[in-house]
């Protein structure tokens, strides 16, 4: 016959439970089965990237500004930079969320150079807490002579 054993929670968190088993040894195999915390949430929950206003033709050099919007599931330090097809080196910012959800961010880049075509991508990459990338957004048009 299968021995029956009473299990009592001793202490409970929302990562683990700590059970007593009645009747058997503290040095008894059957009462040192224990599990570890779940490893945490991700911080960043989602990065985003939202186009620049620009048209087919256009006087240039042009400033165009890129939004886009890292959202966190809770407070957190976040570090990022922006990427381009053209492997460019980007600053790179910290800001401190102090609250989850979106949190918007925004670059002002500089380009194109008279009678010459404008055809890049850009996306906006979080480095920490985790890495992520958001969509790429295109940049395409023509500068005016």
């Amino acid at each position: 016959m299968p021995k029956k054993f009473l299990l009592r929670v001793v202490a409970a968190s929302s990562a683990l439970v700590c059970v007593s088993m009645l009747g058997v040894s503290p040095r008894s195999s059957a009462a040192t089965t224990s599990t570890s915390p779940a490893p945490p949430a991700p911080v960043i929950a989602a990065v985003e990237l939202h186009p620049a206003s620009t048209l087919l033709v256009q006087p240039c050099p042009v400033v165009l500004v890129f939004h886009g919007d890292i959202t966190t599931a809770r407070a957190a330090s976040v570090t990022y930079t922006w990427v381009d097809s053209r492997g460019k080196s980007w600053p790179v910012h910290h800001r401190r969320f102090s609250l989850p959800g979106v949190n918007g961010v925004s670059h002002r880049w500089k380009v194109g150079k008279p009678g010459k075509m404008v055809d890049y991508w850009v996306q906006l990459k979080v480095i920490s807490p985790e890495s992520m990338v958001s969509n790429k957004v295109p940049v395409h048009f023509t500068c005016a002579k």
